[in-house]
């Protein structure tokens, strides 16, 4: 059977419509004038397909710095075969312990932290993917890739000033409304599950945790002084306690917040001294640097929503002085800094943290997969609209080979793997896209046949 081609004659090239970073007039814009997918009964996982058209530019090394499904982990191209042998309930261990590991610094025991693990037994994120990883606790990560500077006396190239990271995160409560209290004045026994109201308010009950606190689950983002005093009552235990009147802090009762939780830790040098320091937690943005002491405090958030997948963008150019979030296919927040915050002649930003950074959610539980680490904002995506804007699903894609003209990949078809309509986008250097999609298939449940589209 032949294989099915799409061809367009002739695209208008266009504005990009996210992750813009000023692309300067020396860059075109990406157009896709064709695909070349192989014959099978719909758009199968890992199928290699290939992209044609003008404005992709050139890439150095056509695979990302670390591609990790936890099925399978490649490294700069290259199958990592002892990460492919993990199976469930194996522990995700630091080179120290284990010097075949991608990850230098995952979360350790110390400090109350939990032990970051591969799962084959939690529902999977789509029906291709058999393994991801999990902890249960408020402190768990990855961090430190080999790949990419994470080992011990091998740093990052100098002065690569892009980064980019994507993964998938689900925590089982969301980390914006994740509350503890004390107990003071309890009646009754609360119900796991059920709902408790508050002067007006609602929450979940959660549980008990070992230090014998209430952790519970706002609907919505709260403060702090809307709950000192107030009654609080089950609806299916009727049980009550009062809530605390005061921060407890590093006293012994009280009630806490959310607090600071990290998504993503960004250092260039891995171990944290010098140059750009960057953290994303679910409450807002802090970057330091270089050239001064002070930090610097971006407040742009987006409540994430318990249980439910969530795809993190993240992307850095020091050289421009700007970092860009993406939450759902959507941008969530950009921000500029002044560029001589980061260290020159020596290292390039890295992941020094990838999952969940905090201290309050002992009760909660975190499931995360698909990590895409890479020094350029140059990338493959699928989605479900052709105008990335009202994209609900999107799927970075492995590329196999890369020049200005064509590109080959490894089809992730992820959560689309039920799409009816699939497109394709192409980013360049300066992060912008294609500003329409061009369709891999329109109907895309439907037998395949020979596809020609013109648009004159």
């Amino acid at each position: 059977m032949m294989n099915r081609t799409i061809q367009n004659m002739s695209l208008t090239l266009c504005t990009a419509v996210a992750f813009v970073l000023g692309a300067s007039p020396a860059t075109a814009t990406p157009t896709i004038t064709g695909v070349d997918i192989p014959p099978s009964p719909d758009l199968t996982y890992g199928s290699t397909i290939t992209i044609t058209g003008s404005g992709f530019g050139s890439k150095a090394q056509a695979e990302p710095i670390l591609y990790d499904t936890v099925d399978a982990a490649y490294e700069n191209g290259v199958l990592n075969l002892k990460h492919s042998q993990l199976s469930n309930g194996d522990l995700i261990l630091s080179t120290n312990e284990n010097p075949d590991s991608i990850w230098a610094g995952p979360s350790s025991t110390a400090f109350g932290a939990s032990r970051v693990q591969v799962s084959s037994d939690r529902p999977t994120r789509h029906t291709n993917s058999s393994e991801h990883y999990y902890f249960k606790g408020f402190n768990g990560f990855v961090g430190k890739p080999v790949a990419y500077g994470g080992k011990s006396g091998f740093g990052t190239p100098a002065d690569e000033p892009q980064l980019y990271v994507s993964w998938w995160y689900k925590p089982k409560y969301s980390p914006s409304l994740y509350w503890r209290i004390d107990p003071l004045n309890q009646d009754g026994t609360f119900v796991p599950g059920e709902k408790l109201a508050m002067n007006g308010i609602s929450a979940t009950f959660i549980g008990v945790d070992d230090e014998g606190m209430i952790n519970l689950v706002f609907d919505d983002p709260v403060n702090s002084n809307d709950l000192k005093g107030q009654l609080v009552r089950g609806s299916l235990s009727n049980a009550t306690t009062t809530f605390p009147e005061v921060f407890k802090g590093g006293g012994s009762f009280g009630y806490l917040g959310p607090g600071s939780q990290k998504y993503l830790r960004i250092r260039e040098d891995a171990d944290g001294k010098i140059g750009v320091a960057l953290s994303w937690t679910q409450m807002h943005q802090t970057l330091s640097g270089y050239s001064t002491s002070d930090v610097l405090v971006n407040w742009e958030n987006r409540v994430l929503e318990g249980n439910q997948w969530h795809f993190m963008e993240f992307m850095i150019d020091t050289d421009k002085g700007i970092f860009k979030i993406n939450i759902d296919a959507q941008p969530m927040t950009s921000f500029n800094f002044d560029p001589k915050l980061a260290f020159e002649g020596e290292w390039s930003p890295t992941v020094a943290l990838l999952g969940l950074n905090g201290k309050v959610g002992h009760l909660q539980e975190s499931d995360f997969d698909d990590i895409y680490i890479d020094n350029s904002f140059q990338r493959v995506i699928i989605a479900d609209s052709k105008n990335i804007q009202e994209a609900r699903y999107i799927e970075v894609q492995y590329p196999l080979s890369w020049s200005d003209t064509a590109i080959t990949f490894q089809l992730n078809n992820g959560s689309l793997s039920k799409a009816r309509e699939i497109y394709a986008f192409v980013s360049n250097r300066d992060g912008d896209f294609n500003s329409e999609g061009f369709p891999l298939c329109q109907d895309c449940l439907s037998p395949p046949e020979k596809i020609e589209i013109k648009v004159d």
